[in-house]
């Protein structure tokens, strides 16, 4: 009875799968713990950003969900909410003095007191000098904040200003931990982005 042939592998061959296996097993080097004083120091330092993403609002009355983006260039802070509580889109501008709010309706709303402008279109009270400073994941550098870090040195949970905030998703990116999901509650309002895109 005939043996079958062996198969024969040239030298060749056999390097090319020894390096498609050792390719195979490896891994991508795991992102480093953070440094959580010096990324604060720097996140609150920070002077232009941009973020794109989701938020759904719920208070004891009503609840909304829109599409946000965030630019901050120095101190001139612009947020846009598309689909906010049924006002169909409402555009704020802050100088961090007043603030100058537009809905897609037309209407608006020139004021000194920031918070209670918001509170008013949209029915619920963001502070906005401190938001610019929670959505990166940090606290705001003029008040003081109750931190609390997770295994890997991130923000996980704060209280700031009557606010809680916290992280559970970071994404990895220009060698810095962003935040990728987080929530603020204050009393019956509730809040929750998801971050779809950062450039820093």
């Amino acid at each position: 009875m005939a043996h079958p042939a062996s198969r024969q592998f040239s030298p060749a061959s056999c390097a090319l799968l020894a390096v498609l296996l050792i390719a195979g097993c490896a891994t991508m080097p795991p992102q480093p713990p953070a440094d959580w004083n010096r990324a604060k120091a720097e996140r609150q330092q920070l002077e232009r950003w941009h973020m794109k993403g989701r938020a759904a609002v719920a208070t004891e009355k009503d609840g909304w969900t829109a599409s946000v983006a965030w630019n901050q260039d120095s101190a001139r802070s612009e947020l846009q909410l598309q689909g906010a509580l049924g006002v169909g889109g409402v555009h704020v501008k802050s100088d961090g003095q007043g603030v100058e709010i537009e809905t897609s309706k037309g209407e608006k709303i020139n004021a000194d007191d920031a918070t209670a402008a918001l509170e008013q279109t949209i029915g619920i009270a963001l502070p906005l000098a401190s938001l610019r400073y929670w959505l990166l994941g940090v606290p705001n550098p003029a008040l003081p904040a109750v931190e609390e870090l997770d295994d890997r040195g991130r923000l996980s949970r704060m209280e700031q200003d009557g606010w809680q905030a916290t992280y559970d998703r970071y994404a990895y990116q220009n060698e810095a931990w962003l935040p990728g999901r987080l929530r603020l509650e204050k009393g019956a309002v509730r809040v929750r982005v998801i971050v779809e895109q950062w450039r820093v």
